[in-house]
């Protein structure tokens, strides 16, 4: 169970290192970030229609805060609603990096397999790591990549066996003649 121990390092079914499990994982976006990013990302909002200023203020917080999840997520999310899906894969792509830093993945995230970490159970690490990964195929698949969408989300598939996150069903709406239909965007050109 979360938070009754810390199981760095535990021996997976493989017999290989497993993941971290990190006690209680009290991860939260807002509440890694600094008071003045929280203070910044309210002007972003502010200036929401004018994009120039908001990505100006986006990178800024970028180049001045360190390195986190929250830091990350905040760029994915500026570029994802901002429909710049190259952009946005890039910081999904990110996420799943720092991610598996923490869980002791492999950086390349076609290498992870079920054994390395406990995608059954819906910790916080290992959820925003499958997360991140759909986000980065939903991307891709915007960016008219369904080749290589349609493998990430199969990654997903394997990871998340019962399902969670819906990867069969997004597989399908990948797939179709129509796949713009069941995206909410048009793809890029």
């Amino acid at each position: 169970m979360i938070g009754e121990s810390c199981m760095n390092g535990s021996k997976g079914e493989s017999g290989g290192q497993g993941a971290k499990v990190l006690p209680l994982e009290p991860f939260h976006f807002g509440n890694n970030l600094p008071p003045e990013v929280r203070d910044t990302l309210k002007e972003i909002f502010v200036n929401w229609r004018d994009e120039p200023k908001a990505e100006a203020l986006v990178k800024g917080i970028i180049a001045q805060s360190p390195d986190s999840l929250g830091l990350r997520i905040l760029a994915y999310r500026f570029y994802f609603y901002r429909r710049r899906s190259e952009d946005a894969a890039q910081w999904a792509l990110s996420c799943l990096e720092w991610l598996a830093d923490q869980l002791g993945l492999p950086r390349d995230w076609r290498q992870v397999t079920p054994a390395m970490a406990d995608f059954e159970e819906w910790h916080a690490f290992t959820r925003l790591w499958l997360q991140s990964l759909t986000a980065y195929s939903y991307n891709l698949a915007r960016l008219g990549r369904t080749e290589e969408a349609l493998l990430a989300l199969g990654k997903v598939a394997e990871l998340d066996a019962p399902g969670k996150l819906g990867a069969a069903q997004l597989s399908q709406v990948f797939s179709h003649p129509l796949a713009d239909a069941g995206l909410l965007f048009p793809k890029e050109g």
